[in-house]
Protein backbone atom coordinates (compact mmCIF):
# COMPACT_ATOMS: atom_id res chain seq x y z
CA UNK A 1 0.00 0.00 0.00
CA UNK A 2 2.51 2.18 1.01
CA UNK A 3 5.01 1.82 -2.07
CA UNK A 4 1.62 2.06 -4.37
CA UNK A 5 0.73 5.46 -3.13
CA UNK A 6 4.28 7.27 -2.88
CA UNK A 7 4.69 5.48 -6.50
CA UNK A 8 1.43 7.21 -7.59
CA UNK A 9 2.79 10.77 -6.01
CA UNK A 10 5.47 10.45 -7.33
CA UNK A 11 4.27 10.01 -10.91
CA UNK A 12 1.89 13.16 -9.93
CA UNK A 13 4.39 15.30 -9.61
CA UNK A 14 6.82 14.65 -12.51
CA UNK A 15 3.89 14.92 -14.69
CA UNK A 16 2.43 17.91 -13.62
CA UNK A 17 6.30 19.66 -14.17
CA UNK A 18 6.37 17.62 -17.21
CA UNK A 19 4.03 19.88 -19.08
CA UNK A 20 4.75 23.89 -19.15
CA UNK A 21 1.35 24.51 -20.17
CA UNK A 22 -0.57 22.73 -17.46
CA UNK A 23 1.70 24.56 -14.96
CA UNK A 24 0.85 27.97 -16.58
CA UNK A 25 -3.15 27.41 -16.73
CA UNK A 26 -2.69 26.17 -13.19
CA UNK A 27 -1.22 29.70 -12.47
CA UNK A 28 -3.39 31.34 -14.42
CA UNK A 29 -6.52 30.28 -12.85
CA UNK A 30 -4.93 30.07 -9.11
CA UNK A 31 -3.41 34.10 -9.38
CA UNK A 32 -6.84 34.70 -10.90
CA UNK A 33 -9.04 32.78 -7.98
CA UNK A 34 -6.58 34.61 -5.56
CA UNK A 35 -7.91 38.05 -7.42
CA UNK A 36 -11.63 37.62 -7.50
CA UNK A 37 -11.52 36.43 -3.57
CA UNK A 38 -9.30 39.32 -2.62
CA UNK A 39 -12.01 42.02 -4.51
CA UNK A 40 -14.78 39.98 -3.40
CA UNK A 41 -13.59 41.14 0.27
CA UNK A 42 -12.37 44.14 -0.54
CA UNK A 43 -14.91 45.73 -3.25
CA UNK A 44 -17.96 47.67 -0.99
CA UNK A 45 -20.98 47.59 -2.73
CA UNK A 46 -21.60 51.39 -2.79
CA UNK A 47 -21.56 52.23 -6.51
CA UNK A 48 -23.33 50.34 -9.82
CA UNK A 49 -19.50 50.50 -11.20
CA UNK A 50 -18.80 48.40 -7.68
CA UNK A 51 -21.77 46.11 -7.81
CA UNK A 52 -21.12 44.88 -11.33
CA UNK A 53 -17.84 44.13 -10.02
CA UNK A 54 -19.09 42.71 -7.55
CA UNK A 55 -21.28 40.44 -9.38
CA UNK A 56 -18.55 39.22 -11.80
CA UNK A 57 -16.25 38.74 -9.05
CA UNK A 58 -19.23 36.37 -7.90
CA UNK A 59 -19.16 34.20 -11.10
CA UNK A 60 -15.57 34.28 -12.08
CA UNK A 61 -14.67 32.99 -8.18
CA UNK A 62 -16.48 29.66 -9.03
CA UNK A 63 -15.82 29.53 -12.45
CA UNK A 64 -12.33 29.57 -11.73
CA UNK A 65 -12.22 27.28 -8.93
CA UNK A 66 -13.62 24.37 -11.25
CA UNK A 67 -11.56 24.94 -14.01
CA UNK A 68 -8.19 24.63 -11.51
CA UNK A 69 -10.05 21.44 -10.09
CA UNK A 70 -11.00 20.07 -13.70
CA UNK A 71 -6.92 20.60 -14.81
CA UNK A 72 -5.96 18.95 -11.79
CA UNK A 73 -8.17 15.94 -12.34
CA UNK A 74 -7.10 15.17 -15.95
CA UNK A 75 -3.71 16.38 -16.34
CA UNK A 76 -2.52 13.08 -14.83
CA UNK A 77 -4.43 10.85 -17.53
CA UNK A 78 -2.85 13.61 -21.17
CA UNK A 79 -3.05 16.06 -22.54
CA UNK A 80 -5.52 18.67 -20.79
CA UNK A 81 -8.38 18.96 -23.06
CA UNK A 82 -9.73 21.95 -25.12
CA UNK A 83 -11.66 24.99 -24.04
CA UNK A 84 -14.88 23.58 -24.76
CA UNK A 85 -14.26 19.99 -23.21
CA UNK A 86 -12.95 21.75 -20.00
CA UNK A 87 -16.15 24.13 -19.90
CA UNK A 88 -18.46 21.25 -20.10
CA UNK A 89 -16.55 19.55 -17.50
CA UNK A 90 -16.50 22.33 -15.25
CA UNK A 91 -20.29 22.27 -15.29
CA UNK A 92 -20.19 18.25 -14.62
CA UNK A 93 -17.90 19.00 -11.31
CA UNK A 94 -20.45 21.76 -10.57
CA UNK A 95 -23.54 19.40 -10.63
CA UNK A 96 -21.87 16.71 -8.47
CA UNK A 97 -20.48 19.07 -5.97
CA UNK A 98 -23.77 20.42 -5.20
CA UNK A 99 -25.28 17.38 -3.14
CA UNK A 100 -21.89 17.30 -1.63
CA UNK A 101 -21.71 20.94 -0.53
CA UNK A 102 -25.46 20.72 0.39
CA UNK A 103 -25.02 17.42 2.60
CA UNK A 104 -22.05 19.01 4.15
CA UNK A 105 -24.21 22.15 5.63
CA UNK A 106 -26.88 20.37 6.24
CA UNK A 107 -24.58 18.07 8.48
CA UNK A 108 -22.98 21.24 10.08
CA UNK A 109 -25.87 22.69 10.83
CA UNK A 110 -26.68 19.65 12.74
CA UNK A 111 -23.07 19.67 14.47
CA UNK A 112 -23.70 23.46 15.40
CA UNK A 113 -27.04 22.55 17.53
CA UNK A 114 -25.31 20.10 19.46
CA UNK A 115 -25.18 21.01 23.16
CA UNK A 116 -23.27 18.61 24.60
CA UNK A 117 -19.97 16.74 23.68
CA UNK A 118 -18.97 20.12 22.05
CA UNK A 119 -15.07 19.07 21.90
CA UNK A 120 -16.47 16.33 19.84
CA UNK A 121 -18.90 18.19 17.82
CA UNK A 122 -16.14 20.36 16.96
CA UNK A 123 -13.60 17.85 16.26
CA UNK A 124 -16.38 16.39 13.81
CA UNK A 125 -17.26 19.36 12.21
CA UNK A 126 -13.40 19.87 11.29
CA UNK A 127 -12.83 16.53 10.06
CA UNK A 128 -16.38 16.95 7.97
CA UNK A 129 -14.58 20.21 6.36
CA UNK A 130 -11.36 19.36 6.10
CA UNK A 131 -11.34 15.37 5.39
CA UNK A 132 -14.16 13.84 4.35
CA UNK A 133 -15.94 16.54 2.22
CA UNK A 134 -13.21 17.06 -0.26
CA UNK A 135 -11.82 13.14 -0.35
CA UNK A 136 -15.83 12.56 -1.37
CA UNK A 137 -15.91 15.52 -4.06
CA UNK A 138 -11.99 14.64 -5.33
CA UNK A 139 -13.67 11.07 -5.62
CA UNK A 140 -16.97 12.26 -7.81
CA UNK A 141 -15.01 14.62 -9.85
CA UNK A 142 -12.48 11.91 -10.86
CA UNK A 143 -15.02 9.36 -11.79
CA UNK A 144 -17.50 12.36 -13.73
CA UNK A 145 -14.87 13.56 -16.18
CA UNK A 146 -13.41 10.20 -16.98
CA UNK A 147 -16.89 8.29 -17.68
CA UNK A 148 -19.62 10.97 -17.17
CA UNK A 149 -22.49 11.77 -14.80
CA UNK A 150 -24.66 8.40 -16.27
CA UNK A 151 -21.65 6.08 -15.59
CA UNK A 152 -21.03 7.49 -12.30
CA UNK A 153 -24.89 7.14 -11.17
CA UNK A 154 -23.76 3.35 -11.35
CA UNK A 155 -21.09 3.10 -10.15
CA UNK A 156 -21.72 5.41 -7.30
CA UNK A 157 -21.42 2.60 -4.80
CA UNK A 158 -17.70 2.14 -5.66
CA UNK A 159 -17.04 5.65 -5.58
CA UNK A 160 -18.05 6.30 -2.15
CA UNK A 161 -16.34 3.38 -1.65
CA UNK A 162 -12.93 4.53 -3.29
CA UNK A 163 -12.99 7.86 -1.35
CA UNK A 164 -12.28 6.45 1.76
CA UNK A 165 -10.06 3.25 0.77
CA UNK A 166 -6.47 3.07 2.60
CA UNK A 167 -4.00 4.16 0.10
CA UNK A 168 -6.51 7.22 -0.37
CA UNK A 169 -6.32 8.33 2.51
CA UNK A 170 -2.71 8.34 2.66
CA UNK A 171 -2.24 9.74 -0.30
CA UNK A 172 -4.71 12.51 1.08
CA UNK A 173 -3.04 12.86 4.53
CA UNK A 174 0.33 13.31 2.76
CA UNK A 175 -0.74 16.02 0.60
CA UNK A 176 -2.97 17.93 3.56
CA UNK A 177 0.16 18.62 5.29
CA UNK A 178 1.64 20.12 2.11
CA UNK A 179 -1.28 22.41 0.91
CA UNK A 180 -2.55 22.92 4.79
CA UNK A 181 -0.10 22.35 7.54
CA UNK A 182 3.09 24.01 6.18
CA UNK A 183 1.05 26.92 4.92
CA UNK A 184 -0.68 27.50 8.14
CA UNK A 185 2.66 27.46 10.14
CA UNK A 186 4.37 29.50 7.57
CA UNK A 187 1.61 31.94 8.29
CA UNK A 188 1.22 31.82 12.03
CA UNK A 189 4.96 32.80 12.06
CA UNK A 190 6.13 36.13 13.40
CA UNK A 191 8.50 37.78 12.28
CA UNK A 192 9.36 41.05 14.01
CA UNK A 193 12.43 43.37 12.92
CA UNK A 194 13.19 47.22 13.17
CA UNK A 195 13.34 47.46 9.24
CA UNK A 196 9.96 47.74 7.81
CA UNK A 197 10.85 47.30 4.57
CA UNK A 198 12.58 44.10 5.55
CA UNK A 199 9.58 42.79 7.30
CA UNK A 200 7.40 43.63 4.83
CA UNK A 201 9.68 41.39 2.21
CA UNK A 202 9.23 38.87 4.53
CA UNK A 203 5.97 38.41 5.00
CA UNK A 204 5.47 38.75 0.61
CA UNK A 205 7.98 35.49 0.44
CA UNK A 206 5.97 34.24 3.18
CA UNK A 207 2.83 34.36 1.19
CA UNK A 208 3.86 33.67 -1.84
CA UNK A 209 5.26 30.46 -0.68
CA UNK A 210 2.63 29.49 1.34
CA UNK A 211 0.27 30.45 -2.33
CA UNK A 212 2.14 27.97 -4.07
CA UNK A 213 2.75 25.24 -1.84
CA UNK A 214 -1.55 25.29 -1.50
CA UNK A 215 -1.81 24.95 -5.20
CA UNK A 216 0.82 22.50 -5.79
CA UNK A 217 -0.07 20.23 -2.75
CA UNK A 218 -3.45 20.35 -3.76
CA UNK A 219 -3.22 19.79 -7.81
CA UNK A 220 -0.74 16.42 -7.00
CA UNK A 221 -2.55 15.10 -4.15
CA UNK A 222 -5.64 15.23 -6.72
CA UNK A 223 -3.59 14.04 -9.61
CA UNK A 224 -1.74 10.97 -6.99
CA UNK A 225 -5.33 9.56 -6.15
CA UNK A 226 -6.49 9.98 -9.72
CA UNK A 227 -3.66 7.92 -11.16
CA UNK A 228 -4.18 5.13 -7.58
CA UNK A 229 -7.81 5.14 -9.77
CA UNK A 230 -6.63 4.44 -12.68
CA UNK A 231 -4.18 1.51 -11.42
CA UNK A 232 -7.14 -0.38 -9.90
Amino acid sequence: MYIKSFSAMGSAVRLLFKSRRVLLMLLLAWVGLIAAVYLFASTREATIAQLLLTLVVVIAAPALFFVLQVVSVTYADGPVGRVRKTAIDCLKLIVVSLPVIAVTLLAIYGLNKVQTYVTLATTLRYLLIAVVAPMLAIQLWIATTSSGLRELMKSLRGVLSRAFAPQSVLVYGCGFVIFAVIPYVLLQIGTYTERPWLELSVLVVRLGVSAILILLGWVTTIGAISILNRTK
